[in-house]
């Protein structure tokens, strides 16, 4: 791995960082602690190159916010040409229809000079028009409860329903730590197996 020039800038930085990406699964220990070793010559040598590491920081983090604003844009964008879309399909849906339909039961076409817009079947769908109406064998729930209340509730159950039970969230449960909690019990004095309240660990800030 090269050395790390004595004067950066920003594109020095960026290729250095991109090329320790994209070489980390393949990089050896000793390529990365390389690197390491050189980017840290050159952060601790002088202020400069730490305003610089700073001022990229921040750089990156800009990026990350105009990223986020033109994905917010573009989806917004996006729901407004479906819609405009779905518009314009009604208004050339509703023209067809008022052609009615030829001697084959079907409705004419629009032809252009290199287009034609017709009305095709759709295959049979369902529309829910009252959720409260319909059979419970005919709906899924989702729902979030602590995993000692389903364990509790599991238990109250029949030994032969409660396999099948089971069996059936198993197929799609998704478990999650509740930190919140866990911090709160071990602040309290409270052993929670399995986890611990880390308080050395730091975060970069810059100003």
């Amino acid at each position: 791995m090269s050395t790390v020039t004595t004067e950066w800038t920003l594109c020095d930085i960026e290729d250095h960082l991109l090329a320790l990406t994209e070489s980390m699964e393949t990089a050896t220990p000793g390529q990365e602690q390389e690197f390491l070793e050189d980017f840290s010559a050159a952060l601790t040598s002088a202020a400069e190159k730490r305003d610089r590491v700073a001022h990229h920081l921040a750089h990156l983090e800009q990026q990350q916010e105009f990223a986020a604003r033109e994905i917010s844009r573009l989806q917004k964008f996006r729901k407004e040409r479906e819609a405009a879309q779905a518009r314009l399909e009604g208004y050339v849906s509703y023209c067809i229809r008022t052609q009615g339909k030829d001697k084959a039961g079907k409705y004419k076409r629009l032809e252009g000079n290199t287009t034609v817009m017709f009305l095709r079947g759709c295959a049979a769908s369902v529309e829910v028009r009252d959720l409260n109406a319909v059979p419970l064998d005919y709906q899924s729930a989702t729902f979030t409860l602590p995993a000692s209340m389903l364990n509790d509730l599991l238990n109250t159950l029949g030994e032969d329903f409660r396999g099948e039970v089971r069996a059936e969230i198993a197929r799609t449960l998704s478990r999650v730590a509740d930190k919140r909690a866990i911090r709160q019990a071990i602040e309290m004095g409270i052993e929670v197996p399995g986890a611990e309240l880390i308080t050395g660990k730091t975060t970069l800030g810059r100003k």
